[in-house]
Formats: C-alpha cells, structure tokens, sequence
C-alpha cells in the first residue's frame, strides 16, 4: 500500500507539485539567443568543500514605448523614475530621458515612439513576455522614430522577471567593434547545429548553496542589502541551506541570533523568520535540511518543519535530510534516511524531498534513488574537482576536461528518467577544489571560467542547476578567533566575499554565474569546432523562445586569443558580444563582466556591447586569452 500510494503521489507531483514549488523553473520567453563556448570542463576527486554565493539586482523595466512607467521594478531598492524625472530606479521612461539609476547605472528611459531616445541605459521595447533589459545598464537598441539615445538602449520588454538586469543588443552594425587580438592569435570555426535540441537550460541554473549554521548570525534578513542585490541581479534562483554544519544543526524555537562573525548550531523562529524576509526580497527559493544525526530524530525534524514550511510557503523548494551520507561511516545511513523522509512525506504529503546529497560518488546516488525513489522529488548530487592543498588542485586540473563531470551527468540524468524523478536532477553542492579551495585558483578569474564551463556541460546534459557552495568565519571547520585575518580555512572558493557576516564584494566566481544568468533559459543546441585542436576553447549555444541564438565562448588558453567566426545557421541581421575578463586565469582582482565590475553594494553598469561583423549565416569576432564572451544573434 505504502508503495502505491507514492507511486500514486508521485505522478501528481509531476505536474501540480512542481508548477506550486518551482514556479521560477517555468520556461520563460526571452528577447535574444545566446551562444556560449567555453575552456574546458574539470573532474573529480572525493572531498568536502563548498561553492555559493549571491547576487545583486538590476531590476527589470516595465515600461512600455511613448509612456513613462508609474513604478517600475529593478535597481536595488529605491523608487521608479516617474515620467521625465529623475527618480532612482530603471524603469526607464518611454521618449523622456530620466534621472540616474540606482548603483550608478543611468536609468533613462527607453525608446521613445515619438522624440527623442533617452540619454542612458533604459533600453527599448522588445516583444511582450520576453526578460526586461533594463537591469544594471542595457547596451544597444534605438529609439522608435527619434533620435539615437546615447550609447545604451538595449530592449525591454513590457513582461518579465523582476530584479534580474540584463545587457541589451546590438545597435547599428560595427557602430562599436571589439578591438582586435595582439600576440599570438589563432583562428577557429564553430558551426551551431539549429534543428535539433539537445538539451536546455533551466531558469535559475546559476545557484547558491551555504552552511546551516549562517542562518544563526543574521546573514538571511532581509535587511542585508548588499546579498540581497547580489542575488538579484542574476535574478530568481534557488538557495541550499544544510552542509556540514546540519549535521550539528538543533532546533531550539527560542534560539537568537549571535555576534555576526561568530556562528551557533541552534537555529529557531526568529532565524527563519529572517529567512523568509530574505527569500520575499530576492524572489529565491530554499531548499532546507534538517538534520539527522546524533540526537536528532524523525520527530524533530517534523517539529522543526512544522514551523518552517509554512513560514517559508511558496519560497521552500524541497527538504533535504542529512548532508553527504556516504561519509557518515554507518552502514544503515539510508535506513535511517529513510525513516526521517517517511515521517516528513507522511505529515508535508505536498512538500517536495531532494537527496541523497551524497559526496561525488554518482553509483552510491544512483543506487540510493532506486531504493527510495518512491521519497526524492528532486536528485541532488556534490561535486569538486579535487581537495585543496592536494596534488590535484592545480590550474592545469580545472581548465582541462574532467570525463567525470560529463559521465556522472549522463548517469544521473539517465536515474532520473529510469526512476521517473520529477524535479530531475541538480548539482546541490559543487565547486572547484574541495576543504573550501585552492589560494590563487578557486578564488581568482580561472574559477569564473570553469564555473560557466561546469554550469552550461551539466546542463548539456539534463542538470537542472548548480549550487555553488561558499560560507564565512566560524562555519564548517574555518575557526576565526580574532576575526577575519585569523581564520584558519578560509572559503576561498565562495562566490561572494564577506567579513562579520556582511558581503563585502563579488568574487570572481560569481561573475561566470552572473554570466550564465544572462544568458537565460532555453533549448540548447550542438555546437561543433574546426580548427580547435589543443586549445582550450568551449562553445555552447542556447536558443531563447523567441527564435534568436545565443552563444558563449570561454577560453581558457593563458596566452592565445582566437578569432571566432560563427555559422548559427540562420540569416543574421545583428549580432553583440559582452566579453568576462580580468588580467590572467590567475588574477584575483581587476575581473569585469561587460567592461564592469559588480559593486560591494551589489549593483552593476555594463557598458554598451560590442557590435559584431556579420556576412549571412556567420559573425566574426575576437576572443581574448583567459576569458569569455556572451554573443547574441537576431
């Protein structure tokens, strides 16, 4: 009976669970395609470690052409411009210039159907339903019969994701080339396969994923800006909360927050309570573990539960239980695994459960999934490259190829289907070099490019998003006894920087998920390369439901550029590119998306794109060495 009831669960939870649980996983139509290629993928090795992080907002406009918009989302915080006037957010004004944009990044309006353009980054009117370009600032676009608004237009379109800002197309052809390569250059093809899907990408793939213990000092409020913009800007997205550290974890109702910088296991009402606010403010959704060793038991997790799912509603994706089991050293892990899911999928029937969270060993998740797959609403899986201070933790290692991310994908994906999984399968833990990373490679530009590599080859194929781990003082094992300077295992691999449980900066890893964010959601397509042998380039090419393409290229050689010329398939009538660089693979600073770096406050201004040769099906372009670029064609 036990079997056919969730069987009988299960075949609902395709359909009404997951457009209840994962309304930000819904397709979404977009104003542009992308193509992507990319240096090299990484491999695998048995460790701990973590990755994760967040992003500002650049807010979507809503304005529509030949109005100004009463109240327009986007920025982070502040009012919309009214029409003509100066206000402080991006919702540009239609024919109106307005005043400035938060972060810096000019908001003046879009593209006027009659007069003049604005004299900032609003962005135009592209078609209905499509992701608003008005975030940060929005390169190209022209203003709809009047004059050209200065340098930035971009589209926006009059529906679309709130918070999340986007880099607009290209203006006139070669109105604003890329500058050519110096050094050694060579010269690669690479032919989009239009026709046949071979994939997608999921809204919301770039994730975050954080020790458990980060709820206890007031991290998760919301009132802590600066995390709160830096999710925001690469829009919705799903968090991980658990980790290690769930594994000490305590439910105490009473429990209050501690001295920021400092961390406690016990977590009650007011930290989720904060939680909850934060999650409201960035529109993200948590998956949440309760933890299930040493004293715990399925009935306290239940207690646990039976305040946090309806305190956090809509915004809870799925409850993980324990964190990595395959190296708790029991032999009943799964047993008692299976005694908590119980207990919760019998008291929450319509609440989803990911696991088994197992640490880089796909045949132990694989094999769990098809003993409880009557449980998992959602496979989740960890991953690293190898363990920092190891001799697998080398530059070499992340820029090259590792078989495992591609074979582990190919085995989850193919569970997933055997088992009739319905939230498919995702990379909750992940990131370069495990015991929290490699000093000079998970924190430097290298990181973002892998980071786009591993995002975009697992997705290939069939992953719905990543989980990039990271954290701060006093969590997993990083003992801080006189602050910051003194920690002893600092995250080096976290994709945002913070001191006293305060985001100080954007690492360079979030940049590459900032990338992927622009890039967005849609069907992926093959990609194949002439000319590339012994260079580290990877291509990748994604089609938005409007019909456009959408290509990234990364490069990791250190001192190659390559010229690109790409066939899409299709008559181009204008095609941009927004490049990710930083000085070497190795840098730690000076790393820009789109010739601009993300604040501490969170906020980000691109400059315009750069506009791309075209002739027929194909467009031309440069790839500087230790970088990437986003393309967009229409």
């Amino acid at each position: 009976m036990e079997f056919e009831y969730n069987q009988a669960r299960l075949a609902t939870v395709d359909r009404g669970m997951l457009r209840r649980h994962f309304p930000s996983f819904l397709a979404l139509s977009f104003a542009s395609t992308t193509i992507l290629a990319v240096g090299a993928c990484s491999t695998s090795s048995p460790q701990e470690g973590r990755g994760g992080a967040g992003f500002d907002s650049g807010g979507f406009a809503t304005g529509s052409a030949g109005t100004s918009p009463a109240s327009g989302r986007g920025g982070a915080g502040g009012s919309a411009a009214a029409a003509g006037g100066g206000g402080s957010e991006h919702g540009g004004t239609a024919g109106v210039s307005g005043g400035s944009g938060v972060g810096g990044a000019m908001a003046s309006g879009g593209l006027g159907a009659a007069g003049a353009g604005g004299a900032g980054r609003g962005g135009g009117v592209s078609a209905a339903g499509g992701m608003t370009n008005g975030g940060g600032s929005a390169a190209g676009g022209r203003p709809s019969g009047g004059g050209a608004g200065a340098a930035r237009g971009g589209t926006t379109s009059t529906a679309g994701m709130s918070g999340m800002g986007a880099i607009g197309g290209a203006g006139d052809p070669m109105d604003n080339p890329p500058p050519p390569l110096t050094g050694t250059t060579a010269s690669v093809s690479i032919k989009v396969t239009r026709g046949t899907t071979i994939s997608k990408v999921s809204p919301g793939t770039a994730g975050f994923s954080f020790e458990k213990s980060h709820l206890s000092d007031g991290f998760f409020t919301g009132t802590h800006a600066p995390l709160i913009a830096m999710f925001k800007l690469l829009g919705p997205g799903v968090v991980r909360i658990g980790a290690d550290d769930v594994n000490n974890s305590v439910w105490v109702p009473s429990a209050t927050f501690v001295k920021p910088g400092t961390t406690s296991p016990n977590v009650g009402t007011a930290e989720v309570d904060a939680l909850a606010d934060f999650l409201n403010a960035t529109g993200y959704k948590a998956i949440y573990a309760v933890n299930m060793r040493g004293s715990s038991t399925p009935d306290t997790a239940v207690a646990e539960l039976t305040y946090v799912i309806p305190k956090l509603g809509a915004n809870l994706a799925a409850v993980e239980i324990g964190n990595e089991l395959n190296l708790y050293g029991i032999s009943n892990a799964q047993s008692i695994w299976h005694s908590f899911a119980q207990a919760i999928r019998t008291k929450f029937p319509d609440t989803l459960i990911a696991g088994p969270g197992d640490f880089e060993d796909v045949n132990y998740c694989t094999q769990f999934v098809s003993g409880e797959k009557s449980l998992i609403d959602i496979v989740t899986h960890h991953y690293y490259r190898g363990q920092a201070g190891t001799s697998t933790a080398t530059l070499a290692n992340l820029v090259n190829p590792d078989s495992v991310v591609t074979s582990g994908s190919q085995s989850l994906a193919s569970s997933v289907k055997t088992n009739d999984i319905p939230g498919g399968f995702r990379l909750g833990e992940a990131n370069s070099y495990s015991s929290h990373g490699q000093a000079g490679i998970s924190d430097a530009l290298v990181s973002a490019l892998w980071g786009i590599d591993y995002m975009l080859t697992t997705a290939r194929y069939g992953s719905v998003g990543v989980n990039f781990h990271g954290g701060g003082q006093n969590m997993d094992g990083n003992n801080c006894p006189n602050g910051v300077s003194s920690c002893d295992r600092p995250f080096r691999y976290s994709p945002l920087i913070e001191v006293d449980s305060q985001v100080t900066a954007a690492a360079p890893l979030y940049y590459g998920m900032l990338l992927v964010s622009q890039l967005g959601a849609g069907d992926m397509l093959g990609t194949t390369l002439t000319n590339a042998s012994n260079k580290n380039l990877r291509a990748y090419a994604v089609t938005p439901a409007d019909g456009s393409t959408k290509v990234v290229l990364v490069n990791f050689e250190t001192s190659t550029g390559i010229n690109a010329t790409i066939d899409v398939g299709g008559s181009v009538t204008s095609a941009s590119a927004v490049y990710l660089r930083g000085p070497s693979l190795t840098s730690t600073t000076g790393v820009t998306f789109g010739e601009a770096s993300v604040t501490a406050e969170g906020s980000w201004a691109p400059k315009p794109a750069f506009t791309l040769a075209q002739s027929g099906t194909t467009v031309t372009l440069p790839v500087p060495s230790a970088s990437a670029v986003l393309v967009t064609v229409h």
